[in-house]
């Protein structure tokens, strides 16, 4: 008998696993209109990769200044580099979630549940969980 397949909390939607081995996992991601995104942070423990594939969404790599990432944007942000994302627009925005290895999604688990679909997260919470999955919040 298969497994059933798994889905994580983000930002207030569920979101599937489309598949997971030990070293990469892909979800696919509906980022709620007007979502704030995660702070600036760094992961020290995995890779971390967005496709855009509809909608359009923000992002900041390294100290550089917000980039649109209209349909067919690949968001890269490599361990150790500073990044985030938003959806500043007005609709949802699907994205392909790729991360490297997969247990970074025990960490999405928890994040996810932790960010709200609009306003901003509780500080102290979002902190624990970076810092407890080997990250670094970096305003």
């Amino acid at each position: 008998m298969a497994d059933a397949p798994r889905h994580i909390p983000y930002a207030g939607e569920t979101v599937p696993v489309l598949g997971a081995t030990d070293a990469l996992a892909f979800c696919e991601m509906t980022i709620p209109a007007g979502f704030g995104g995660p702070p600036p942070h760094i992961h020290h423990g995995f890779d971390e990769a967005l496709y855009v594939l509809d909608g359009e969404l923000s992002y900041v790599t390294d100290r550089n200044d917000p980039v649109p990432a209209p349909p067919g944007t690949l968001i890269l942000a490599e361990r150790g580099v500073r990044h985030t994302f938003a959806n500043p627009g007005s609709t949802p925005a699907k994205v392909l979630g790729v991360w490297s290895p997969a247990s970074a999604l025990d960490f999405m688990a928890e994040i996810g549940a932790a960010l709200p679909a609009t306003g901003r997260p509780d500080p102290d919470v979002v902190a624990d969980i970076y810092r407890r999955h080997n990250g670094v919040i970096v305003p």
